[in-house]
């Protein structure tokens, strides 16, 4: 990488319709466009004016105390000053929310641009509602159990992994082994002032604290602490003692999931969905494990274990330890909005795809659903690559073509040689439409044979355009490699750089002022992606 302190780096701002970029779903592409056929799944629609109404639906919310609480205990060991954590004791004060797996390192570079996004509606919403403050929360998801999606993260081509033989919430997880991978990963940053202090804030992370989720509070407190962000922990006892009451249900009336399934029934005509609902919508969550509660007649079992509860026994568990009890996909939304404040979440294409199929659960239990926001999404084009582009002469629409296309519309603009030939087809129609009549005059039946006859002509000349395309693309090799390069670049592994590289690839060389410049360009109310283009 660059030895490059980053101080003169300056980028100039482009933006690409969603509809246009080909990564969104249609479910998403409908929520950001308005389309009716979604106004039933989720309540106020995200935008600076709508927060009003929800302030008035959240205004009554109740566990500020235990909340803050909490969040000193989980703050003891850090910087967070504790006159921050009491702003939420204020009935005044509410918070915008995201989340993420507490992945190595933060793991893929949307993780960074979520945060962004709530640090960012909060200065919107300040600037708007004078008597109202918003702080920025990122939910640790320290529960998930998934290891392998959180236990990497990618410099471009190099992937970072760390082995554990570890099990159970990740957030549990012990930081062992990570020293060896610090030294592992040293050279990995490149060289300069930048590749040290993130070498220096991974070391740091993951060599000074316990367990993963305060090395991950521990990031995004150096990251966006300036920023007012504050991350919570919902495995703690003390924040699930204030659901247990919905927890309980689960158990008694299944009400979660018979409201999803209503809802999906409905969303499902129109749309592919996410989550399938179970009866029991909880985990069994131990040091080794976290495992799902299945109903078993009259009894409560806990998959590929031997423990079993009866029903008064696991009420009688859930009132004593509710640390035991780990929300899903379904009660985590939930929950979250139990233990909050909030007024938005805001998530990435996939999140916000299934909190559509929980506007029922909140309706039963008369939880006021959150403002869904889409998290911003952007795509970095460095100096060097937006010379090739210039050179090249891509549109910015062009560079989100598929390879095959792309090559064919640079090649063919490029290239002396036509490379089609729908002239000489439109000649071959003409000559076929005559003979077509002459075949009529003579015998009607005929007319079908030159139809046929049309037809493979057509499949011929077709196949003879690939011909020349391959063959101009062989002269064009150079050309090629740089339309390869560039795409590479901008969308490593077929996908946006967001969802393949982690922040650092871009940090080692710009430093602090790669989040300044994703904090002054992303406009978490602009339904498009952002292409920060550097000069």
């Amino acid at each position: 990488m660059d030895i490059d302190t980053g101080q003169q780096i300056q980028f100039k701002k482009a933006t690409i319709e969603y509809r246009e970029t080909g990564f969104l779903s249609p479910i998403v592409l409908d929520y950001v466009s308005k389309s009716d056929k979604l106004s039933p799944f989720y309540g106020n629609y995200p935008s600076p004016e709508s927060f009003e109404k929800q302030i008035e639906l959240k205004k009554s919310f109740e566990n500020r105390k235990v909340l803050v609480d909490v969040l000193k205990r989980q703050y003891k060991s850090s910087k967070l000053k504790s006159d921050q954590l009491d702003e939420l004791l204020d009935q005044n004060t509410f918070t915008i929310t995201t989340g993420h797996q507490l992945c190595l390192f933060t793991g893929p570079l949307y993780f960074v641009f979520k945060i962004v996004s709530v640090v960012n509606t909060c200065k919107i919403l300040k600037k708007k509602y004078l008597g109202y403050n918003f702080i920025p929360i990122f939910w640790m998801a320290s529960e998930d159990h998934d290891f392998e999606e959180a236990n990497h993260f990618f410099l471009k081509d190099k992937k970072v992994e760390w082995e554990s033989g570890q099990g159970g919430a990740v957030g549990r997880m012990s930081a062992v082994g990570m020293k060896e991978l610090a030294k592992e990963i040293k050279d990995s940053f490149g060289v300069g002032y930048h590749a040290a202090e993130l070498h220096q804030l991974f070391e740091n992370a993951y060599t000074r604290y316990e367990n993963v989720a305060d090395a991950t509070r521990f990031l995004i407190h150096e990251l966006f602490g300036s920023s007012g962000v504050i991350s919570i922990d919902g495995d703690d006892a003390d924040l699930k003692a204030l659901a247990i009451p919905y927890f309980k249900e689960e158990f008694t009336s299944q009400k979660s999931f018979k409201a999803v399934e209503r809802t999906s029934a409905e969303l499902g005509k129109s749309y592919n969905l996410q989550v399938t609902p179970r009866e029991i919508n909880l985990f069994y969550l131990d040091e080794e494990f976290r495992e799902r509660i299945i109903a078993s007649g009259e009894k409560f079992t806990v998959n590929h274990t031997e423990l079993e509860y009866s029903k008064a026994e696991i009420l009688d568990l859930l009132e004593e330890s509710p640390e035991k009890f780990s929300p899903n996909v379904v009660l985590r939304p939930f929950y979250q909005e139990v233990i909050l404040p909030n007024l938005a979440y805001i998530g990435g294409g996939g999140e916000l795809a299934y909190w559509f199929q929980l506007k029922g659960v909140f309706d039963v239990h008369n939880i006021p659903f959150p403002i869904l926001m889409l998290r911003n999404s952007a795509m970095f084009i460095e100096k060097k690559v937006a010379e090739k582009i210039e050179r090249i002469g891509l549109k910015q629409g062009d560079l989100f073509l598929d390879q095959i296309k792309l090559e064919k519309l640079v090649v063919s603009e490029k290239s002396s040689d036509e490379l089609n030939l729908d002239n000489e087809m439109e000649e071959l129609e003409k000559v076929f439409g005559k003979i077509e009549n002459r075949l009529k005059d003579i015998d009607p039946t005929l007319e079908k044979s030159a139809k046929s006859g049309l037809a493979r002509t057509e499949r011929i000349v077709k196949n003879l355009e690939k011909k020349m395309f391959r063959s101009t693309r062989k002269k064009e090799k150079e050309l090629i490699n740089t339309i390869n390069a560039v795409k590479e670049n901008l969308f490593p592994s077929q996908g946006l750089q967001e969802r393949r590289w982690n922040f650092s690839v871009f940090y080692a060389r710009m430093g602090e002022v790669f989040i300044q410049e994703c904090l002054d360009n992303l406009d978490p109310f602009d339904s498009s992606l952002t292409i920060l283009i550097e000069e």
